[in-house]
Formats: C-alpha cells, sequence, structure tokens
C-alpha cells in the first residue's frame, strides 16, 4: 500500500514510492489465509487532498536547430541521390519521420524551402541544361518532343519519391497553405518555369506534337508515334498550359491543314468522291479527339473549322447543279446522302432545291413529252417517282422543302399540254395513258405488271404456291399455299393501283382520265375481261375517295346495270325453260343505261338469221317486262364462242360478232371455195373500215384461221379474197381473237378528246353562269380566276378558252358587259 499522510490539511500522495510488502501465510492444507493489520485509530479523511504527478520524460539533450540541421543534411543525401538515379543511403521510413519532426518543432517553412531550391537547381541544371544543348544542334521537332517528355517522366518519378519523404510536410503544411504550393504543383511549376517556357524549347515540343498529327492525317505511318502523342497531350495537360500554349497553335494549324486540303480536293476530285472524303476526313478528326484525348474546346474548335473549310467554303461545288443532277441519274442515293448531311452542318440543304427541281422537270417533261415511247409512259413515271421517293426518303432524310417541290415539280410536268399529232388538242396525255395502265393492270392481273415495277417473285411467294397456280393444282395441304399465293397477287395489284393513285393526285385533268378509265371499264364488264372483280370494286372505292361520289356516280352504275342484266338474263333463261323453249344459241345480253355508259357509234351490220331471231325474242320479252323503253343493240361490243372444226382438230374461238358474223359466210362453201372481199362485203353489210379491221385480225394476224390471197399484212378490196385455213392448228382449244375489240384506233382516240374538249367548254360555261348568278356583277379578272378555281379539278382551261366562253355566253344572253362600269365588267341577265 502506498504510504499515506492522513493530516487533516492538504494530503499528498507520493504516486513513485513503492508499495509496502505485506506478509501472508500458505497453510499446507492448500487453503490460503490473509491477515491484515489494522489500525484501531483510523480515522476517515476529511477536507481536500493533493496528488502530485512526477513528469518521467527526460529533457532533451539536442536543440530543435541542431535536430532540424542533421535531419536535412540526410534529407539532402537523399535527395541527391534521387536525382543521380542511385539507391538512397537511409531508409525512407526514417527519413519520413525525421521530416514529421522537424515539421512538429515548426521548421516546415525552413525546410519547404530548402527542398525547393534543391529542386530547382536541378532542373536548371541536369534536366535544361542538356536539353538547350541538343535543340542548339537542330535536331527535329519531334526528336526535341521526345527529349522534353523523357525529362518530363524522369522528373515526375523523381519527384514522386521526394513527395513520399516529404509526404507529412505536403499533407500537413503546404496543402492548408495559402501562399506556398504543394509538391506536385511545385514540381509542375518548376518544369514548366524553366524547361518549357524556354522559346526554343516551347516551339519545339508545340511543333512536334502538330507534327505528330499531320503525320497521322497523311497516313506517314512510319514517323506517326501515337504513343508519343497521347503522353504528350497528357503532358501538357498536367502543366495546365493545354488551354493556352497548345490548343490555340493546334488550332491555327488545322485550320490551315484544313484549307489546303479543301483547295486540292476540289480541284482533283469529282463530287461524289469529294463528299466521300470530306465525310472520311471529318470522322478521321473526331475520332482522333477521342483517341488522344483532346478537349471538348478543341473538338468544338476543329469541327466549326472543318465547317468553314469544307462545306462553307465549298458550299457552290457541293450544289453545283450539273454535278447533282448527274448523281440523280447515276441512282448515288448514299453519295446524295453525305451531301444532304454536309450541306445540313451549316443549314445550307436549301441549297439543293434548284438542282432537285430541275431534274424533277427536265426528267419529267422529256418522259411525257416522248411520244416514240408513249406506251411506255406510265411505267417510266412509276419508276421516276419510286426513284425520287427514295432519294427524298433516304438522302433528304425527309425534308419538308424538298418533299413539297417534289410534289409541285411533278404536278407541273405532268399536266404540260400541247397539241399532239394524235389529236390532242390542249389536253394531257398522261391522264389517258394512266387510264390505260390501270385497264392493263385489271384486266391482265399480276402478269401484267412489268417486271421493273413487280414486287412480286420467288422471294415473295411460296415456291409450292407459284407451281400450284401454274400448274393449276391445289389441295390438300396446297391449299393454304394457293391462298397465300393470291393474297400476295390481290397486295401486289393494290399496291400498283396504290402507286398509280399518286400519279392520278397530280393530274389537273381528271376528266380526260373519267373519259378513258370509262369506255376501258365498259369493255372490261361486258367482254368479261376483269382479272380480279375485288379490284375493280378497290380501285372504285379508291377513286370515290379521291375525288368524291359525283365522279364515280357513272362508274358505280355500270356495275349496277351488270348485275341487273345478270339477274335479268338468269330470269329469261328460267321462263324459256318452264316453257319448254331451248336455242341452239345460249345468248346473253346485257342491257345498259345509256346515261351511264359511254356513246358507241351504230354500226351497221347484217346480223344472221339465226341470231337475229333469238335477238328479236329477247327484244319482245324485255319490252313485254319493261314497257316505254326501247332497246338499241350496239353490235361492235359484242362478242361469242364460235366452235370450229379444222381438218387438224377442233377449236372454241373466242371472237367480236363481226368476225363470228363473217365466219359463218364460210360454212357452206367446199374446202377449196374462196370469197371475194366484195362478196364478204354485200353479204355482212360492214363498212370498208370494220370490215378491213376484221379480215385484216382473221387473215393477217397471229391466229390465222383464213387465208388471203394474194398474200400480205394489207387487205386489198379490189383484189384480196378469203378462204379456210386448212391447215390451221395450235397446241390451246380455246383461242382468244377477239383483241381487237380491246384496242382504240387512233380516229377513236382523236374522238374522246374532242368529247372531253367539248364537254369540258360546257363545264366551264355552267361554271360561269353559277358564278354570274351569285354575283350578279363581276369584274373580268374575278369571272377568270372564280372560273378556273371552280373547274380545275375536272379539267385546265387556258385563260383564252375561258374568254371564249364568256363571249358564248355574251351571245347567248346569258351576261352582258356593263359598259358604264369602269374596266371591263360583267353583268348577269335574269
Amino acid at each position: 500500500m502506498p504510504k499515506t499522510n492522513n493530516s487533516n490539511e492538504g494530503a499528498v500522495i507520493d504516486l513513485t514510492s513503492s508499495p509496502t510488502s505485506q506478509s501472508q501465510s500458505m497453510p499446507v492444507n492448500g487453503s490460503m489465509n490473509f491477515s491484515l493489520n489494522r489500525d484501531s485509530n483510523f480515522q476517515p479523511r476529511q477536507g481536500a487532498r493533493k496528488l502530485v504527478i512526477k513528469n518521467l520524460r527526460k529533457t532533451p539533450r539536442v536543440s530543435p536547430e541542431e535536430y532540424a540541421r542533421s535531419i536535412w543534411i540526410q534529407l539532402d543525401e537523399a535527395i541527391t541521390a534521387i536525382f543521380a538515379g542511385t539507391k538512397v543511403p537511409q531508409s525512407l521510413e526514417e527519413l519520413y519521420r525525421g521530416v514529421e519532426n522537424v515539421c512538429r518543432q515548426d521548421g516546415a517553412a525552413d525546410l519547404f524551402e530548402k527542398m525547393r531550391s534543391r529542386c530547382r537547381e536541378h532542373v536548371q541544371t541536369t534536366l535544361k541544361a542538356p536539353l538547350v544543348e541538343k535543340a542548339a544542334t537542330g535536331r527535329s521537332n519531334v526528336e526535341m518532343l521526345q527529349l522534353v517528355h523523357a525529362a518530363w517522366m524522369a522528373w515526375n518519378r523523381q519527384l514522386l519519391t521526394i513527395r513520399s519523404i516529404f509526404f507529412y510536410m505536403d499533407r500537413a503544411y503546404l496543402l492548408s497553405s495559402r501562399t506556398e504550393p504543394t509538391i506536385n504543383e511545385m514540381g509542375i511549376s518548376l518544369f514548366r518555369t524553366h524547361i518549357f517556357s524556354e522559346r526554343h524549347l516551347q516551339k519545339n515540343v508545340l511543333q512536334g506534337m502538330c507534327d505528330l498529327v499531320d503525320f497521322d492525317r497523311k497516313q506517314l505511318r512510319d514517323l506517326m508515334d501515337p504513343t508519343l502523342l497521347r503522353h504528350s497531350i497528357t503532358m501538357v495537360h498536367e502543366m495546365l498550359i493545354y488551354t493556352s500554349e497548345f490548343e490555340p497553335k493546334f488550332v491555327r494549324s488545322s485550320e490551315l491543314y484544313y484549307n489546303e486540303w479543301a483547295d486540292e480536293q476540289t480541284l482533283s476530285l469529282d463530287l461524289a468522291s469529294y463528299v466521300g472524303a470530306c465525310e472520311k476526313l471529318m470522322d478521321g478528326e473526331m475520332a482522333r479527339c477521342e483517341l488522344f484525348n483532346l478537349d471538348a474546346s478543341t473538338r468544338r474548335e476543329l469541327q466549326a473549322m472543318l465547317e468553314e473549310a469544307l462545306i462553307k467554303r465549298k458550299v457552290g461545288k457541293l450544289t453545283a447543279s450539273a454535278d447533282l443532277i448527274k448523281l440523280l441519274d447515276e441512282d448515288a442515293v448514299e453519295s446524295m446522302e453525305k451531301i444532304y448531311k454536309l450541306l445540313q452542318r451549316v443549314r445550307q440543304q436549301s441549297r439543293l432545291k434548284s438542282a432537285w427541281e430541275t431534274y424533277i422537270r427536265e426528267r419529267g417533261s422529256a418522259i411525257v413529252g416522248d411520244e416514240e415511247r408513249e406506251g411506255e409512259l406510265v411505267v417510266r413515271l412509276l419508276a421516276l417517282k419510286a426513284k425520287l421517293d427514295l432519294f427524298w426518303r433516304t438522302a433528304f432524310h425527309k425534308h419538308e422543302e424538298l418533299g413539297h417541290l417534289l410534289r409541285e415539280s411533278f404536278a407541273t410536268f405532268i399536266n404540260e399540254r400541247k397539241r399532239t399529232s394524235t389529236g390532242r388538242a390542249h389536253n394531257s396525255k398522261t391522264g389517258e395513258m394512266i387510264a390505260k395502265y390501270v385497264d392493263m393492270i385489271l384486266r391482265g392481273g399480276v402478269k401484267a405488271i412489268p417486271p421493273s415495277l413487280s414486287g412480286v417473285g420467288d422471294s415473295k411467294r411460296p415456291p409450292s404456291a407459284l407451281s400450284a397456280l401454274s400448274s393449276g393444282r391445289a389441295f390438300g395441304a396446297e391449299d393454304e399455299d394457293l391462298e397465300a399465293a393470291r393474297g400476295d397477287e390481290d397486295s401486289e395489284i393494290t399496291q400498283q393501283l396504290d402507286q398509280v393513285l399518286d400519279l392520278f393526285r397530280f393530274i389537273e385533268g381528271k376528266d380526260v382520265f373519267e373519259a378513258f378509265y370509262k369506255k376501258d371499264l365498259a369493255r372490261r364488264l361486258l367482254m368479261a375481261r376483269s382479272a380480279s372483280a375485288d379490284a375493280e370494286r378497290n380501285m372504285l372505292t379508291r377513286l370515290k375517295t379521291e375525288c368524291g361520289a359525283g365522279f364515280t356516280h357513272n362508274l358505280e352504275q355500270m356495275f349496277k346495270d351488270v348485275d341487273l342484266a345478270r339477274e335479268e338474263m338468269a330470269s329469261y333463261k328460267s321462263m324459256k325453260a318452264d316453257r319448254g323453249h331451248s336455242d341452239v344459241l345460249d345468248l346473253n345480253v346485257n342491257v345498259l343505261s345509256a346515261s351511264a355508259w359511254p356513246s358507241y357509234p351504230d354500226v351497221h351490220v347484217n346480223v344472221p338469221p339465226e341470231i337475229g331471231r333469238v335477238i328479236d325474242e329477247y327484244d319482245g320479252h324485255y319490252k313485254s317486262k319493261h314497257t316505254g323503253r326501247r332497246l338499241t343493240w350496239k353490235h361492235s361490243l359484242a362478242h361469242c364462242v364460235v366452235k370450229a372444226k379444222f381438218p387438224k382438230g377442233n377449236k372454241e374461238l373466242v371472237v367480236s360478232s363481226f368476225q363470228a358474223i363473217v365466219m359463218v359466210l364460210f360454212n357452206g362453201l367446199a374446202d377449196d371455195g374462196w370469197l371475194t372481199y366484195g362478196e364478204i362485203q354485200a353479204t355482212t353489210g360492214l363498212s370498208e373500215v370494220e370490215l378491213n379491221r376484221t379480215l385484216q385480225s382473221l387473215a393477217c394476224a397471229k391466229y390465222r384461221v383464213l387465208t388471203k390471197s394474194p398474200k400480205g399484212r394489207d387487205i386489198t378490196p379490189a383484189t384480196d379474197r378469203f378462204a379456210i385455213n386448212l391447215s390451221f392448228h395450235d397446241a390451246k382449244y380455246r383461242i382468244k381473237i377477239n383483241q381487237i375489240q380491246l384496242k382504240e384506233t387512233k380516229e377513236e382516240i382523236k374522238a374522246t378528246h374532242e368529247d372531253i374538249n367539248r364537254d369540258r367548254q360546257y363545264e366551264t360555261q355552267a361554271a360561269i353562269v353559277r358564278i354570274m348568278k351569285s354575283r350578279k356583277r363581276v369584274t373580268h379578272n374575278e369571272l377568270v380566276s372564280e372560273t378556273i378555281e371552280l373547274t380545275k379539278k375536272r379539267g385546265h382551261m387556258d385563260v383564252g378558252e375561258i374568254k371564249q366562253q364568256i363571249t358564248k355566253l355574251i351571245e347567248k344572253d346569258y351576261i352582258e358587259r356593263d359598259l358604264e362600269a369602269e374596266g371591263q365588267v360583267y353583268a348577269y341577265l335574269v
């Protein structure tokens, strides 16, 4: 126990004294007994007690200044060894502890200044002096860049070891100091101040980096050192001179290179090659920025200069009409897209409008005006439209202005009107040819679609379905394939009709299309030549959607007449069957509404008695059922199936009524009998024009069921005579020879256009009267403009033609000129 002073005043405990040993006794049997001598006079402590703690640390033998000097001697030796690249003689941990002790004794400032002085001396002498000497020997910029970068890397390694020794000072003193830099900052500052600030060295370093970039741009792989360039960019970043020193010089050198490159390539490359090279250059420059960690500001500067040098300064080359039109002719969609993207960068894509419009109008006008290839007009227009749509969607990215210009230019050339050799006065032939193309598709189906426009092929239809269609067999598992093939055919026809309607929308004179479509539809319905009833109905629905119910009213009535005629014939045949009457001839009559169907001329022909008797019988039946109606028989539209017996086999011939009437004349002749042209004409009563067409189709066409003497392709009424072709043979049993009925003659086409012009004049006069009736008084210019607006959907009328119709209405006393009013004013006469 410690000794205790039990005095009442200020007791002191001495913690340095040893406790008194206490006696202990250990019994033999292993039990332990403790004896404690207690003072019988013990009294509890009273009052405050004083505790004294004595310092056991010895007083230092060396002063702080001497200790700091001794530590610096060791540190100086270590720094010398580090700079010399030899092993540090002392332990790094001991050096670290020495630095820590000096800093704890407030010697950090003096220690840092000594260390910085040694580093400055090393940079100025050991690092800088050799570099300056080598620069004076005329070494290349890249070689000097390598040397400076090697010195920078060596300095960083040395500085890393120094920092590990002085780490405590760096963290405890320098990091919180407002005036002194950290060791890293000091090292960067020393290298930048004493080495990079040297004018020759700085020039070598910056130009060497630019030279490496030029080597990369020029594909000089032997001279290019990507690792050196990447590390050099990191070096200037770490020295904090990237933005102030390197970037401005690099940007200036790049701008010079871009301008020289653009001038050189413009002279040596065509447009397609130039835009390809531009795209490659721009992509390469941005990729280099990513690869070598150039700043975002540098990328923006380079991109702006690329756009200025390659696009803005060369926008004339990029938008040259002749070069662009050449690319459009060559279907260079990819090159055109590159041009568009380049111009889009500088918002100059609208500069393509001039060449785009010129190309569309020139190529379209050439197609429309090519009379020698008139039959291919619609196919070529569809191909041109598909091509232009592809350019607009893919190359021009659906640019709104270019799309509007496409539609506007297409509408301009497609409605070009001129007087042609076939008599199409003031009418665009496009409407007529579109109607004929639709007729070809609806008659022939998928087979009639030109190969260049057809989308049905082996890649879109199963082979099994194609074989089933060609062989006509489909049963069991092949039913689904056949239905799929039919579905593909229907979709292909629908697609073709959609494309044709795209052209139809551009047509101003839709009355031309209506007239020819109506005539073609009549032939298809009367001769049952439609490939698909669904396609016919589909086309009618589309026309109704495009032009309104008024446009398709007569067309719909034509379908209704055919349906009613079919029901009427079923009723007639049922009535005859109930009465027990049977005819040798299978008669089928279509009763048509004269107001809905096209008008057909009456062609005189002597009908054979057996046919005339059946016709008269049906005529009487119809009139008895529908009182007040009169039937006018149009024999020129009739067709029939004639069974013919030839020495080489029997055939069924699908012929027109005129062909059949001529052919039955040979029934009573001997095998070697002949009929002259005059005899045939006297018996049939046909005009010379119709008889010539009929005999030429029978004796001079593909299927020659008659022979002509003398031989030749033309009919000569004075000398020609005809006989049965006893050697006629064909692999098919049923042969169609009535194609002559499906073709219009030049006279019929001319007559149709004359009817269109006449109807258009009446429609124009009606429009003028409606305007005058509602306005009462109107000026000449207002009347002309409103008339054009009312009639443009049906057909375009020139101002001169409208003036003629105004004059006719004045002569008919519908309107009059107001002579008292100023200017040219018309007044409506009630």
